[in-house]
Formats: structure tokens, sequence, C-alpha cells
């Protein structure tokens, strides 16, 4: 089957090479790859041209991530597509993998990425930090409005599916975060298939150890709460969905969001009428329902979640700083972290 690997760039020149290599450098024999260019002002040009017609080069004003994915799946000619972030990259073997678990109903293959700093040194964890989510993904975006699932550049789309929802609608509101679109809707289109492998590189760029400021972190958690209640909305209208938005249970990425965010204020809510005890409810119910964990996890998370709530800011906040990647893991973290996506890779 012909794959697409379809690549948004904007300003990634330092990352991009790799990408692009990772992508024509696929073991499976029919890859097409198609890059777009968001306006970028450092070498991106250059470096794109230097690849000739190995690849279809898309070059376009400034708008954002969701018009990169319009404009690149109006050129693609493959049956299945990867968007690929322009500063992640793939394994070789990555669509050869997929490929052998693909079947005429599925709309999404998934899988584990790596996550490696700037200079692609290991971070040892992976993307998503809980299992891969498969035939309970419909329950779970009913009940929470996501699942677990890797973004954008750990999913390989149908492009059958694709047609459905693109070109993205509101592409202005979506600068970031347009792969939530395809993601959140694949499961309402047919089936989700878990690659329980580590089948490319998720690139973080945030230093652990970055100086924690509370009003940053505070503006930077309020930013990412806004952002998903656009992200939230813009799936919606694109796949004409469905019912209303208003969820039953609160996933454990929001969760830890509100709660820092509680915590760090002093008590007011990134929701209006939260309240501490209110909110460590509603984490720790969602935590039990949430099919992205095995027991264990479910048992460290909840446990982070009591802590954060209770103990002074002193003992809290180093709790925080590394939930939201502001801090260095202990060893003993790793590795009781790694042991439960062990277990998950051995089913």
């Amino acid at each position: 089957m012909r794959t697409s690997i379809i690549i948004n760039n904007y300003n990634y020149a330092r990352f991009l090479g790799q990408a692009v290599d990772s992508a024509l450098n696929q073991t499976h024999p029919d890859i097409e790859v198609v890059v777009v260019d968001d306006g970028s002002e450092d070498d991106s040009l250059k470096i794109l041209e230097s690849y000739g017609n190995r690849i279809k080069l898309i070059a376009k004003k400034n708008g954002g991530q969701a018009s990169c994915y319009s404009a690149g799946f109006s050129q693609c000619s493959g049956e299945l597509v990867l968007f690929l972030d322009a500063d992640d990259y793939l394994r070789h073997e990555c669509i050869e993998r997929v490929l052998r678990h693909w079947t005429p109903r599925v709309s999404k293959v998934h899988f584990y990425l790596a996550v490696v700093d700037a200079d692609a040194k290991p971070l040892w964890r992976v993307v998503p930090a809980g299992r891969l989510v498969d035939e309970e993904a419909l329950k779970m975006m009913r009940l929470f409005g996501c699942y677990s699932t890797p973004p954008a550049s750990g999913n390989v789309f149908s492009s059958a599916f694709l047609k459905k929802i693109l070109p993205i609608r509101n592409e202005r509101e979506l600068i970031y975060g347009a792969d939530t679109i395809p993601i959140f809707a694949a499961p309402y289109f047919g089936q989700i298939i878990s690659v329980r492998e580590t089948l490319g590189f998720y690139r973080r760029h945030i230093n652990a150890g970055t100086y924690f400021d509370p009003k940053w972190v505070l503006a930077s958690l309020r930013s990412e709460h806004d952002r998903d209640m656009i992200r939230d909305r813009a799936w919606r209208i694109n796949s004409q969905s469905f019912a209303n938005a208003a969820y039953h249970l609160l996933d454990p990425s929001r969760a830890k969001r509100s709660v820092c965010y509680l915590k760090l204020s002093g008590g007011t809510g990134i929701v209006e009428n939260d309240t501490c005890l209110s909110l460590l409810n509603r984490s720790v119910n969602g935590i039990w329902h949430w099919s992205g964990y095995t027991f264990r996890q479910k048992l460290i998370v909840t446990i982070w979640f009591i802590l954060v709530t209770f103990l002074p800011m002193l003992l809290a906040k180093p709790l925080i700083k590394v939930a939201l990647g502001l801090g260095e893991r202990t060893r003993w973290q790793h590795r009781l972290w790694n042991e439960t996506l062990a277990q998950e890779r051995s089913l």
C-alpha cells in the first residue's frame, strides 16, 4: 500500500533533515514524502530544495499547522497517511511494521514514540506515557473526549477516512494542535489498532530543570486549557460530530493541569467552581475509568494527586515540576514507570 508521509515545517531547519531522511529511508518500498513549509524564515527551504524530486515540496505563506495538513493532504496520493512533525523522526521500519497490522476497516494505527531532547539524546520516556488504546477508544471518547494516543507523528491514517474530515474548516484557530482533529475523530469512522512498539521519536524542547517560575507555569497551563477547548470544538466541526461536549469524566492530562493550576494559584481553579476536594474526587474517579493506565499506574497517579492536593507547597512543588516536565525524574521513578510500560509491550 502506498503511504504518504506529510511533514509540516515552520523554522525547524535544525531538525528538518533528520525528519525528511527518516521518511525517505523507510524499508517499505512505496513511500511518498510531501513536505509543507509554512513560510519559514530560516534555512528550511534551502535544505528542502537540496532533496530535489525525492520529495514533493509545498512552500506556502504562514498559516499554521492546520493549513499545512490541508495543503499536504490535497497533494498526496497514498492510501495511508502519516503527518510527521518536522522536529520528530521515524524508525526506518516504521511503515513496514504498521502495515503488518493494517486491515480494511481500520481508520488509524498508532504506536509509541520515544522522547528525546533537542540533541536527539534519549530521555527514557515514551508517549503516550500509559497504555495504547484500541478497542476502547470510542468508549473513552464518549466518556472523556479523548483517549490514550501519541501525538501526530505516532499515527498512520486511512486516506479514505481523512477525506471525510479534511480540508480543515477552521484553520486559523489551529495554529498548533491540528493533529487532534484526525486523532479524536478516527474512532467514530473505523477501528483503532495499536502497535506496541516504539517506531518513532518525539522531540521535547523544554529542558528538564528549567527555572520554575509559578507565574509562567500558570500562564502556560491556562494557555493549554484554552487550546484544549479550541481543539475539542475543531475536531467536532470537521468531523460533523457528535452530541454535546459535556463529558462525564476528567481525563488524567486535564486533571493534572487543573490540580497543578489550583495548587500554584493558591486556590483559584482553571475552571470556575473548582475546589481542592471536588477536583481531587473528579481526578481520581477519572483515573480509575481511564483505560490508558495499568492498575499499577493508576495507583501511582492516584497517590500523586492526593499528595499534591494535601501537601504544603514546599513539598508539592517537586511533584508538580516532574509532572509538568520541568524536573528530572529520579532513577527509581524511571524504573517504576518503565516497568509498567514493559508489561504493556509484552502483551
